[in-house]
């Protein structure tokens, strides 16, 4: 994930946001990460194309895969 995370660790943000954001929109989630919606959609295809997030009816969702990813890179500590 890293070389995706060239400028700041976006795919990580991301992640986070729709993990603890279920079902939320695309201009839901890029207001609560004060981006455009567009360029966000973007890289959530790019999570989706590795299998760590999915496409609800209405918004987005993590994947199993997703979720487990992140626990790697947060570590232990990361309570939700």
């Amino acid at each position: 994930m890293s070389k995706m995370d060239r400028h700041r660790s976006w795919s990580q943000e991301t992640l986070r946001i729709i993990a603890d954001n279920p079902g939320r929109r695309a201009q839901e989630l890029a207001d609560l990460l004060g981006r455009e919606k567009e360029p966000l959609k973007v890289g959530i295809r790019k999570l989706k194309g590795l299998g760590l997030t999915l496409s609800l009816e209405v918004g987005y969702r993590i994947s199993p895969r997703g979720a487990a990813y992140l626990r790697l890179i947060e570590g232990p500590g990361r309570k939700r």
